[in-house]
């Protein structure tokens, strides 16, 4: 990974950050917070929340989300262009496209609700009429009360048992009669006297009723004109569709350019990121610094050099794996040799922070990682970042998931037929699913079938039978070890101690890895001090119990077996400290004491997580004998149907297939959180931080849109005198001429 630090002319910030994305190989390295300005409110942050919150209702409004634009296909010069001058030119004019389609919808919208609510109205007018043309209301039967009203009322059905009370006879004279419009409306008249108009309204008032208005347009002198009603009923439907048609061909017809706008929202929350991430270096230059691979420096040093010409200042570090390494200024030869010389003459206690303050520095810490593991291998790196992205200089863990991880899970599930049944379903899932990690984990969940078929032909397992096809599978004689797990449930202690084994073997490797890390990062002492030792303590102790058993006297006699694990244990506490008397360097910051006290604490710390994590590999045991156990009770229930024929046949295979699939799903999905967490807390927690940084390379979206930053050209000095020289002359030019033009004219 190489570092680049660019300096170039403040007006060019945009022009430079649209190129980086262009070359989409750089990581922008954040600037760290005591060179960031301290702003209350970023006036740009503000207005691209209010962007994207007005996008948001838009895509609300017309039932629009990233799904719609999966499917579009957008050739390159069919992608909508934005030439602007800057970001906030961009800000505005996407603002002004968003408000444009927003308050076109909004106005719709409200020509829709109204529409609804006319239309809710008149059939509910229509229902309720129906119930005047029952009882013969004509346009000249409302004329022949004269000291009597008539009107009718809706209100809700809760209020029916009301009425009786509300409407007493003796307390307002009247007739009324109900009528049920809906489950939960009913509909009612009522005649009474005209004086009682006010204790009629006061009653009303108190169960919300609404009165349906008796207007004489929907009335004639022979019954109620039902043709007006339908007309209106009509038009009204009429102009909702028409509504309703200009909004869907608003989301019809622009999508391809809400999925630009899209993108451009998307962008400019990236662009505004990456302008924040500029340091200020004087009024009018800016430096950005981003990593990249080292193999692409050259390509994109040439590619900044040949659109900035002299316009640009680039420095490199190259950021090597192995070492620690500090961004340092550059510094004249002579200077730089007056340096050594006084580093030679300072202090132990010097160098010490010397070294320690580089170690905080070290742009290893702060270097992206790219994970490039083998195709086989790259399902396996969703696992790793469930866990952590590997930092730069650590080792990836994801080609030993590749072994490892199936193998677990194989040995806990372990059946040829339930292995197929997974192989079928990572080959569907990795084929047919679009989604990038649901077709990661499709391909690790093919990988745990090939596990669990392996699984099963040790365990001579074939959906819980003994015979594939009607063969019988005989039983595997596992190489060097000679022996065979055939049938767990009679070989319980042989497939203990290989849980065991496989437990060891895998706390080694991650240890090994351990190793491994340590001696690339130079701490060649430290590998063997610490890692080393405890391979050999946890490796003795194994060979210890299994060979002589837990026998503490026999231990003690000769050939002194406790020695296996009594020498690694003492070279655990002591080699620390004696690298701090040998003066290993990155040890001279340890006291000897603390050496020697944080040494005995981890060899008894060793031991302890030792007997623990390997205490955890038991479930391999525990869920392989409760796998073939649901198989047995599962055979078992099937054949409690007795009987001949064709129905208990299909009985019991159905029985059979969804006794199996629900072991696949139920058992499936506990074997593999079982496989995570040996992994993640037995494994990886002996080497793995996972405290990396994943690459992600700057750059704009550009499947649907276009930016273009119109930069303008900056003016040559000796031009603008040129200028203004000209300019002052022709000005001269027309004042003379203007002169005698008014003489010749009035004088």
């Amino acid at each position: 990974m190489s570092l680049l630090k660019v300096t170039i002319n403040s007006s060019l910030e945009d022009l430079l950050l649209n190129q980086l994305s262009k070359i989409n190989t750089v990581h922008i390295k954040p600037l760290s917070k005591t060179k960031k300005k301290i702003k209350e409110k970023d006036p740009i942050l503000e207005k691209i929340k209010q962007l994207r919150q007005s996008l948001d209702s838009l895509f609300k409004k017309l039932q629009i989300s990233a799904y719609n634009f999966l499917e579009l296909k957008v050739k390159k010069d069919e992608r909508t262009h934005f030439a602007v001058k800057d970001l906030k030119e961009l800000i505005n004019h996407t603002t002004e496209e968003i408000n444009f389609y927003l308050n076109r919808i909004n106005e719709l919208d409200r020509y829709i609700a109204r529409a609804k609510i006319e239309l809710e109205n008149v059939n509910f007018l229509e229902k309720s009429y129906q119930i005047l043309e029952k009882l013969n209301i004509t346009r000249n039967s409302l004329t022949t009360f004269n000291q009597l009203e008539f009107k009718i009322f809706t209100t809700f059905t809760k209020n029916i048992e009301n009425l009786e009370t509300l409407f007493d006879f003796s307390s307002i004279p009247n007739i009324y009669k109900t009528y049920n419009l809906s489950e939960d409306r009913l509909v009612f008249f009522i005649i009474y006297p005209k004086d009682k108009e006010q204790d009629l309204i006061e009653r009303i008032n108190l169960i919300h009723a609404e009165e349906i208005p008796i207007l004489k347009k929907y009335l004639t002198n022979e019954g109620v004109n039902f043709t007006r009603i339908n007309k209106e009923l009509i038009m009204i439907e009429n102009t909702l569709r028409k509504y309703e048609k200009e909004k869907n061909q608003i989301r019809d017809d622009n999508l391809l350019k809400f999925a630009a706008i899209d993108e451009i929202i998307q962008n400019i929350e990236e662009y505004n990121w990456a302008e924040h991430q500029f340091e200020v270096i004087s009024s009018d230059r800016l430096s950005l610094r981003f990593f990249m691979p080292i193999n692409k420096k050259k390509e994109v040093e040439q590619e900044l050099i040949k659109k900035f010409k002299d316009k640009i200042i680039i420095e490199s570090i190259d950021i090597p794996k192995d070492r620690s390494i500090n961004e340092k200024k550059k510094i004249s030869p002579e200077v730089e040799k007056k340096i050594l010389k006084r580093e030679l003459e300072l202090t132990d206690q010097k160098d010490q922070l010397k070294e320690k303050k580089n170690e905080e520095e070290d742009l290893r810490n702060e270097a992206p990682t790219i994970m490039k593991n083998f195709f086989l291998f790259r399902p396996f790196e969703i696992l790793t970042k469930m866990y952590g992205t590997p930092a730069y200089s650590e080792i990836d863990p994801t080609p030993f998931l590749f072994f490892t991880f199936p193998l677990l899970f194989g040995l806990m599930f372990g059946d040829i037929g339930h292995g197929l049944c997974l192989i079928i379903a990572g080959i569907i899932g990795g084929i047919f699913i679009k989604k990038s990690n649901i077709r990661k984990m499709s391909w690790v969940i093919f990988y745990c079938g090939w596990g669990a078929v392996i699984g099963g032909f040790l365990y001579g397992a074939f959906f819980g039978s003994e015979e594939i096809f009607g063969m019988p599978l005989e039983p595997y004689i596992i190489p060097f070890i000679n022996i065979s797990l055939n049938n767990p449930m009679q070989n319980v202690i042989i497939i203990f101690k290989v849980a065991v084994i496989i437990g060891v073997i895998q706390l080694n490797l991650g240890w090994f890895i351990q190793f491994l890390n340590y001696w690339k990062h130079r701490r060649k002492y430290i590998a063997i001090a610490d890692s080393l030792m405890k391979i050999f303590l946890l490796t003795g102790g194994t060979y210890l119990v299994f060979t002589w058993g837990f026998d503490i006297n026999t231990w003690m006699e000769p050939p002194y077996p406790i020695l296996w694990t009594l020498i690694p244990g003492i070279l655990l506490i002591i080699l620390k400290p004696m690298g701090r008397l040998i003066g290993i360097t990155y040890l001279r910051e340890e006291s000897f004491g603390g050496l020697m006290g944080e040494g005995t604490i981890e060899a008894f710390e060793t031991v302890l997580s030792v007997m623990s994590n390997v205490a955890s590999y038991i479930r391999l045991l525990a869920l392989a004998l409760a796998h073939i156990a649901l198989l047995i009770s599962i055979q078992a229930m099937v054949d409690l149907l007795h009987g001949e024929g064709v129905l208990i046949e299909t009985f019991r295979v159905i029985g059979l297939i969804l006794g199996n699939a629900v072991v696949i799903l139920i058992e499936g999905l506990l074997v593999f959180i079982n496989s995570i967490r040996l992994t993640f807390y037995e494994f990886f927690s002996k080497f793995f931080q996972g405290s990396g940084t994943e690459f992600f390379p700057f750059y704009m979206d550009a499947n649907f849109s276009v930016i273009i930053f119109q930069t303008e050209a900056e003016k040559d000095v000796i031009f603008e005198e040129i200028e203004k020289e000209i300019e002052t002359k022709k000005t001269k030019e027309d004042l003379e001429e203007a002169i005698q033009y008014i003489s010749d004219k009035f004088l």
